[in-house]
């Protein structure tokens, strides 16, 4: 009887095993489709994440589209260089150009703010482009006479050691070519060198090369 007990414990014990061992492998079947699973999963994910990035360039292109707006906004550039200076005297015989040098009436050395141009007095002197006539110094013990256009773009021109003409007056509109005095006889902090036409340029407020705007001049 008690070996019957005993056999029956075992069949029961090697039953519990065979259970067990089958629920092990159930659980690593399982395991191992979860990874495979995940792995798959991942995979796609960097091939999604490929041709998201595809279509990021997609939509790269389709932000560079928006330069036919850029194109539009053109027309409202700054137009100033496209001003077509003529020369203020027939002749543009610069003796003293924008830059450092010898004053010989003052006896000092100083930068030039514009450009000397040789002239006998009485010769012509015509506004450069169009513009408004801004002021006019008569007599200045320095500048002798000095006459100011002021033009579109915050543009001006300054013409010095001139005699104004007649009947010029502030407030009056010039076009391009009109004459708006005559070269002085030599006068002012300038008078060793002659008569001529002491020349300059004012952009927004500041001096500028002169020769940035008469390199495109008719002369």
């Amino acid at each position: 009887m008690n070996e019957q007990n005993n056999k029956d414990k075992k069949k029961k014990l090697l039953t519990y095993y065979l259970i067990l061992g089958a629920c092990l492998l159930l659980i690593a079947a399982v395991t191992v489709t979860v990874i495979f699973a995940v792995r798959n999963a991942d995979n796609s994910f960097q091939i999604d994440g490929g041709n998201d990035s595809v279509i990021d360039g997609d939509d790269d292109d389709d932000g560079d589209q928006p330069s036919d707006g850029d194109d539009d906004d053109q027309p409202s550039e700054d137009v100033s260089s496209q001003y077509e200076f003529i020369a203020p005297v027939t002749n543009m015989d610069v003796v003293n150009d924008y830059t450092f040098y010898y004053n010989k009436t003052l006896d000092c050395y100083h930068y030039h703010t514009g450009l000397d141009m040789a002239a006998e007095a009485g010769t012509e002197v015509v506004a450069c482009v169009d513009g408004t006539v801004e002021s006019i110094t008569v007599g200045d013990v320095l500048d002798g006479t000095k006459i100011v256009l002021s033009h579109a773009d915050g543009v001006k021109t300054s013409y010095y050691f001139i005699d104004a003409a007649e009947n010029l007056k502030v407030g009056d509109s010039v076009k391009r070519g009109d004459v708006i005095g005559t070269v002085a006889e030599p006068t002012g902090s300038e008078y060793k060198e002659g008569a001529h036409l002491h020349f300059e340029v004012e952009k927004n407020g500041s001096i500028v090369d002169p020769n940035e705007y008469l390199d495109i001049a008719d002369k």
